[in-house]
């Protein structure tokens, strides 16, 4: 699938795609558990998940941790510990956010995009829109949708603001991927910054999308 630049909308995940903020999170969500006292090789357990998942939601990623690996006992308020790790969390990402490198070329790449520009992310919605606005980079997008509203629901959603399904969606994530599939749209994946991306690689070359590691590839 050669890439083309006639599509009406391009879609984008946020972190390790726009933001190289994919490790930053990592640790974001670790030092956050640990605040809470869980033991490292929980941590270690909860952190590897995130990792290998990565691009669902926080929420998705959090009620995980909680009900499937720290082995909590009955006696713990299991609503409560997940509010507490999401407000750490979160509070941690809104400065990460404004820290964050952009991906070397972005711009340039996305100028010369002549069609729609949206993202959708696994990142809270409210958080992305803010720190868009703040770091004025809210310009470039005619939209910003995140969780917890699901990264397909958010896609589908774009496309039927818009009308069309000539769009194509970029991430780093098995999940950008999955989202696109399930929409019937292109999918280009950009490598540098993913978790996954012996697993990214394959799977993408698999469905016939385009495996890159710069954006100038694509110019």
């Amino acid at each position: 699938m050669p890439f083309n630049q006639n599509y009406d909308v391009y879609i984008f995940d946020c972190d390790g795609v726009i933001l190289d903020s994919n490790k930053l999170k990592i640790n974001a969500m670790a030092s956050a558990l640990r605040v809470l006292g869980f033991a490292e090789n929980q941590v270690q357990l909860c952190r590897e998940y995130f990792s290998q998942n990565f691009g669902k939601s926080r929420y998705h990623h959090v009620k995980h941790f909680v009900t499937e690996l720290l082995d909590l006992d009955e006696s713990s308020n299991k609503e409560l510990i997940e509010q507490q790790i999401l407000e750490l969390f979160s509070s941690q990402c809104q400065q990460l956010y404004l820290e964050a490198e952009i991906t070397p070329g972005f711009f340039e790449f996305i100028q010369n995009l002549r069609g729609k520009k949206y993202i959708a992310s696994g990142s809270a919605q409210e958080e992305l829109r803010e720190v868009f606005k703040t770091r004025k980079l809210d310009q470039y997008f005619d939209g910003i949708y995140g969780s917890p509203t699901a990264k397909a629901d958010n896609i589908k959603h774009i496309l039927t603001l818009e009308n069309t399904k000539e769009a194509i969606m970029f991430g780093d994530a098995l999940s950008d991927l999955e989202a696109s599939i399930v929409n019937g749209i292109n999918f280009i994946a950009y490598r540098p910054y993913s978790n996954v991306p012996d697993n990214l690689t394959t799977q993408s070359q698999n469905n016939g999308f385009i495996v890159i590691d710069q954006w100038v590839e694509l110019l």
